[in-house]
């Protein structure tokens, strides 16, 4: 918030709030203060935002103190009315003086906006940001910026070595913010990128003529919002002619009036920014890796299978060398399945011909088996990266919070599936989560994880899994009651999981363990997560991750 905007809405509020009871001083959150006010039986409350990256001042009609989670703040104050509503001079701090010569300081700038409560002899009586810092101490002094009013001056505080003359024109007239310099600027038909050491005399002089225009307008405020779409982009005090040609202008009759719209959009804004973003970015991610998963299986399913050419060495092996024993690294043979030219066959010299033969007809039905779960897994892989590009479009064509909610709402089961609780404002859950079917599947991050999943987060009667034989995943099954019947399939699909998250991810087929967690024990001094099995069946299933 510029000078010249506070100063103009300081003037609205002197006028109408003069004369107010302060009632209550309350904040909801670590930025957040709100002044509540009272004149003529009608209540409105100020409400300031001591956030860096989003100064804001608005005021808005009635109390609207929430029942909870609010701390009262500036209890001295209460019960005194405001006498005098008014800016520093060239500076941008507020003070709300009252009647026992008090006032409350905002300070809207700089990396820590803040509040004072300051006495009669400016000292601070209490300090909405560190307080326990600020308490007892001088209040913040305003320092008047210098008054560039003649060309002389602004020739002399010119800055030829910043990098664009927007830059420049803020050095040159400290109160002129980024937004103002660029209509200066634009005003005197300028590039804003340009250089300010290649400026001439002439453009200086059409540089100041612009700035001492402006300054002219603000005298006569027109305040105005500027809309891209549903979003409000940027409020002036008065009409900027630099903005994009297709944001739409609204005009207010009053500063109080626009800066209230502008403020409370800004704030949902923010609060939809803030759900969006995350989201967002999680899915994009989401959506890059498992295309590129995608496009990697493909790719090697698009080479030919190395299957035909193992089955064809245990061919020849079989017809041509099945007299052969062991302790040959090697063997040329004719290869009579197609041209007849020699072909040199590698060998285990710990086999005999034919026991070689039948280690190449393993490797070859072990290929294609490999294969055939590639096509699955690419089939899998590919739906969920179509499923994470659907979710993504969606999402591109939000622009409201409460749609937002909608959509988090209709798509929590797909969203669960692809992408981080936290990116959806969930608390972050220390096991991985699956539903099927209206059955939580839970899955072990990592020792620590398995550890905590298996010992304090599940029932003894749930159903626990594990790879067999191999590092991996705790996986649990919560059961309702202890007589609950898994379905098989639920089984199955956990059990897929549960070879997923382990060292047998890239077998065809892997065993998993399936027993109650009342069987499961964590080994006395062992590594986190690290159990005994008393008892356990088995099922035999290809890794993988539910559709």
């Amino acid at each position: 918030m510029n000078y010249f905007t506070l100063h103009a809405l300081a003037a609205e509020w002197n006028d109408v709030l003069s004369g107010a009871i302060v009632v209550d001083v309350w904040s909801q959150s670590a930025n957040e203060l709100s002044l509540a006010l009272e004149k003529g039986g009608e209540e409105s409350t100020v409400r300031v935002h001591c956030d860096s990256r989003m100064v804001l001042l608005f005021r808005v009609e009635g109390h609207g103190r929430a029942r909870r989670n609010t701390a009262t703040l500036f209890e001295s104050a209460h019960g005194h009315a405001v006498s005098r509503i008014r800016t520093a001079e060239w500076d941008r701090y507020l003070f709300i003086e009252l009647d026992d010569g008090s006032a409350f300081q905002l300070q809207l700038f700089g990396s820590r906006p803040n509040v004072f409560l300051a006495c009669r002899e400016r000292l601070v009586r209490e300090a909405f940001g560190m307080n326990d810092t600020w308490a007892g101490q001088a209040a913040p002094t305003p320092r008047p910026a210098p008054k560039v009013s003649s060309f002389e001056v602004f020739e002399e505080r010119w800055r030829a070595d910043r990098k664009t003359l927007m830059q420049a024109v803020s050095a040159a007239i400290p109160l002129f913010d980024r937004q103002l310099a660029e209509e200066v600027v634009h005003r005197a038909e300028l590039d804003p990128a340009g250089a300010p050491s290649e400026a001439s005399e002439e453009e200086l002089r059409r540089l100041f003529d612009a700035c001492m225009r402006l300054e002219e307008d603000f005298q006569s405020p027109c305040p105005t919002v500027y809309w891209r779409g549903d979003f409000a982009e940027v409020f002036s005090l008065i009409p900027l002619r630099s903005l994009p040609k297709d944001w739409r202008a609204e005009p207010f009759d009053s500063v109080d009036a626009a800066l209230g719209v502008f403020s409370k959009r800004q704030l949902g804004q923010r609060r939809f920014m803030e759900a969006y973003k995350p989201l967002e970015s999680a899915l994009a991610a989401e959506h890059l890796r498992r295309t590129r998963s995608a496009l990697a299986i493909l790719s090697e399913l698009e080479n030919s299978s190395r299957a035909d050419g193992y089955e064809a060495r245990a061919h020849l092996l079989m017809a041509q060398a099945a007299d052969q024993a062991a302790g040959h690294e090697d063997i040329t043979l004719p290869d009579i399945l197609n041209d007849g030219e020699a072909v040199t066959i590698k060998l285990d010299p710990a086999l005999t011909a034919v026991e070689n033969a039948q280690h190449f007809y393993l490797k070859a039905r072990q290929t294609r088996e490999a294969r055939r779960h590639a096509k699955e897994r690419w089939a899998s892989i590919q739906a969920q990266a179509d499923e994470a590009g659907r979710l993504l479009e969606q999402l591109h064509a939000l622009e409201h919070y409460a749609d937002l909610e909608v959509f988090l709402k209709d798509n929590k089961a797909a969203l669960a599936q692809s992408i981080r609780p936290e990116a959806v404002g969930e608390e972050r859950l220390p096991y991985r989560r699956f539903e099927i079917d209206g059955w939580e599947i839970r899955v072990g991050k990592n020792a620590k994880s398995n550890a905590a999943l298996t010992t304090k987060l599940s029932g003894p009667h749930d159903l626990w899994l594990h790879a067999r034989g191999v590092p991996g995943s705790h996986v649990v099954i919560p059961r309702p009651i202890k007589t609950a019947q898994v379905p098989k399939p639920i089984i199955e699909a956990a059990a897929r999981i549960a070879a997923y998250f382990s060292d047998a991810k890239t077998q065809p087929l892997a065993p998993v363990i399936v027993t109650e967690r009342k069987y499961v024990h964590p080994v006395k001094g062992g590594p986190p997560g690290l159990v005994r099995v008393d008892r356990e069946d088995v099922v035999m299933v290809a890794p993988g991750l539910p559709n």
